[in-house]
Protein backbone atom coordinates (compact mmCIF):
# COMPACT_ATOMS: atom_id res chain seq x y z
CA UNK A 1 0.00 0.00 0.00
CA UNK A 2 1.36 3.72 -0.50
CA UNK A 3 0.36 6.81 0.77
CA UNK A 4 0.47 5.18 4.35
CA UNK A 5 0.08 8.33 7.01
CA UNK A 6 1.01 8.03 10.90
CA UNK A 7 -1.17 9.90 13.30
CA UNK A 8 0.04 10.66 16.88
CA UNK A 9 -1.91 11.96 19.42
CA UNK A 10 -5.16 11.07 20.52
CA UNK A 11 -8.43 10.68 19.20
CA UNK A 12 -11.28 8.54 21.09
CA UNK A 13 -13.27 6.83 18.15
CA UNK A 14 -9.79 5.69 16.49
CA UNK A 15 -9.08 4.15 19.77
CA UNK A 16 -12.09 2.60 20.22
CA UNK A 17 -11.89 1.47 16.49
CA UNK A 18 -8.65 -0.25 17.15
CA UNK A 19 -9.75 -1.80 20.26
CA UNK A 20 -12.74 -3.18 18.84
CA UNK A 21 -10.72 -4.46 15.90
CA UNK A 22 -8.50 -6.26 17.86
CA UNK A 23 -11.16 -8.06 19.76
CA UNK A 24 -13.04 -9.59 16.75
CA UNK A 25 -9.59 -10.61 15.78
CA UNK A 26 -9.24 -12.41 19.48
CA UNK A 27 -12.75 -13.58 18.73
CA UNK A 28 -11.86 -15.55 15.88
CA UNK A 29 -8.89 -16.89 17.98
CA UNK A 30 -9.53 -17.88 21.28
CA UNK A 31 -13.61 -18.39 22.68
CA UNK A 32 -14.30 -15.06 23.63
CA UNK A 33 -16.35 -13.91 26.90
CA UNK A 34 -17.34 -10.95 26.75
CA UNK A 35 -15.63 -8.63 29.55
CA UNK A 36 -17.32 -7.92 33.00
CA UNK A 37 -16.13 -5.29 35.12
CA UNK A 38 -16.56 -5.71 38.82
CA UNK A 39 -15.53 -3.34 41.71
CA UNK A 40 -15.51 -4.56 45.55
CA UNK A 41 -16.06 -1.55 47.30
CA UNK A 42 -15.42 -0.42 51.43
CA UNK A 43 -18.00 2.25 52.79
CA UNK A 44 -18.53 4.23 56.09
CA UNK A 45 -21.82 3.95 57.53
CA UNK A 46 -21.86 7.82 55.44
CA UNK A 47 -20.95 5.92 52.71
CA UNK A 48 -17.69 7.50 51.85
CA UNK A 49 -15.45 5.13 49.98
CA UNK A 50 -12.43 3.99 51.95
CA UNK A 51 -10.93 1.58 49.23
CA UNK A 52 -11.93 -0.63 46.91
CA UNK A 53 -10.69 -3.12 44.28
CA UNK A 54 -11.36 -2.25 40.58
CA UNK A 55 -11.40 -5.10 38.06
CA UNK A 56 -12.78 -7.20 35.03
CA UNK A 57 -12.88 -10.68 34.33
CA UNK A 58 -12.88 -12.20 30.61
CA UNK A 59 -10.80 -15.47 29.71
CA UNK A 60 -11.94 -17.18 32.95
CA UNK A 61 -9.60 -14.50 34.85
CA UNK A 62 -10.28 -11.56 37.26
CA UNK A 63 -7.71 -9.14 36.49
CA UNK A 64 -7.20 -6.81 39.53
CA UNK A 65 -6.50 -3.46 37.80
CA UNK A 66 -6.67 -0.85 41.09
CA UNK A 67 -6.33 -2.47 44.99
CA UNK A 68 -6.81 0.79 47.14
CA UNK A 69 -7.22 1.11 51.15
CA UNK A 70 -7.32 4.76 52.38
CA UNK A 71 -4.88 5.31 55.10
CA UNK A 72 -7.37 5.49 58.31
CA UNK A 73 -7.55 2.11 57.62
CA UNK A 74 -4.71 0.73 56.44
CA UNK A 75 -2.81 -2.14 58.68
CA UNK A 76 -6.17 -3.02 59.94
CA UNK A 77 -6.20 -6.39 57.54
CA UNK A 78 -8.81 -4.84 55.05
CA UNK A 79 -6.66 -5.29 51.89
CA UNK A 80 -6.49 -8.75 53.12
CA UNK A 81 -10.41 -8.98 53.27
CA UNK A 82 -11.08 -7.54 49.55
CA UNK A 83 -8.58 -10.19 48.22
CA UNK A 84 -10.23 -12.54 50.24
CA UNK A 85 -13.82 -11.64 48.71
CA UNK A 86 -12.21 -11.10 44.90
CA UNK A 87 -11.43 -14.78 44.88
CA UNK A 88 -14.45 -15.34 46.17
CA UNK A 89 -16.06 -13.56 43.56
CA UNK A 90 -13.83 -15.60 40.80
CA UNK A 91 -14.94 -18.27 42.00
CA UNK A 92 -18.04 -17.70 41.86
CA UNK A 93 -17.97 -16.04 38.27
CA UNK A 94 -16.02 -19.56 37.02
CA UNK A 95 -12.40 -17.98 36.93
CA UNK A 96 -9.19 -20.20 37.52
CA UNK A 97 -6.69 -17.70 37.37
CA UNK A 98 -6.45 -13.96 39.13
CA UNK A 99 -3.64 -11.74 37.77
CA UNK A 100 -2.28 -8.62 38.94
CA UNK A 101 0.22 -5.92 38.52
CA UNK A 102 1.88 -3.97 41.61
CA UNK A 103 5.25 -2.01 42.30
CA UNK A 104 7.90 -2.27 44.84
CA UNK A 105 6.72 0.64 46.68
CA UNK A 106 3.48 -0.67 47.24
CA UNK A 107 2.82 -4.06 47.99
CA UNK A 108 4.53 -7.19 46.56
CA UNK A 109 5.18 -8.66 49.68
CA UNK A 110 1.40 -8.68 50.61
CA UNK A 111 0.63 -10.20 47.74
CA UNK A 112 2.91 -13.41 48.13
CA UNK A 113 1.71 -13.56 51.78
CA UNK A 114 -1.76 -14.30 50.40
CA UNK A 115 -0.31 -17.01 47.76
CA UNK A 116 0.36 -14.70 44.78
CA UNK A 117 3.29 -15.97 42.52
CA UNK A 118 5.67 -13.64 40.89
CA UNK A 119 5.55 -14.15 36.75
CA UNK A 120 8.05 -11.21 35.93
CA UNK A 121 9.58 -8.24 37.24
CA UNK A 122 10.43 -5.44 35.40
CA UNK A 123 13.55 -3.61 37.34
CA UNK A 124 13.81 0.28 37.56
CA UNK A 125 10.62 1.14 36.07
CA UNK A 126 9.52 3.68 37.26
CA UNK A 127 12.86 4.69 37.65
CA UNK A 128 14.19 3.61 40.96
CA UNK A 129 11.32 1.11 41.96
CA UNK A 130 10.57 -2.18 40.13
CA UNK A 131 6.98 -3.23 38.73
CA UNK A 132 5.51 -6.78 39.65
CA UNK A 133 3.62 -9.12 37.41
CA UNK A 134 1.58 -11.17 39.46
CA UNK A 135 -0.97 -14.14 39.40
CA UNK A 136 -3.07 -16.94 41.65
CA UNK A 137 -4.70 -19.99 40.02
CA UNK A 138 -7.80 -20.80 42.35
CA UNK A 139 -9.60 -23.75 42.42
CA UNK A 140 -13.34 -24.29 42.84
CA UNK A 141 -13.37 -25.87 46.11
CA UNK A 142 -15.47 -29.15 46.03
CA UNK A 143 -18.03 -30.23 48.86
CA UNK A 144 -17.11 -33.02 51.30
CA UNK A 145 -19.90 -35.27 51.19
CA UNK A 146 -21.07 -36.17 55.20
CA UNK A 147 -21.03 -40.14 55.44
Amino acid sequence: MENLKLHVGYDKKEALYVRESLINYNKKQVAYTEEEKINIIIKDENHNILGGILGNIDWKCFHIEILWIDDVLRGQGQGRELMKEAEKVAIEKGCNLIRLETYSFQAPDFYKKLGYEVLGKLENYPEGFDHYYLFKRIKKKKNKKKK
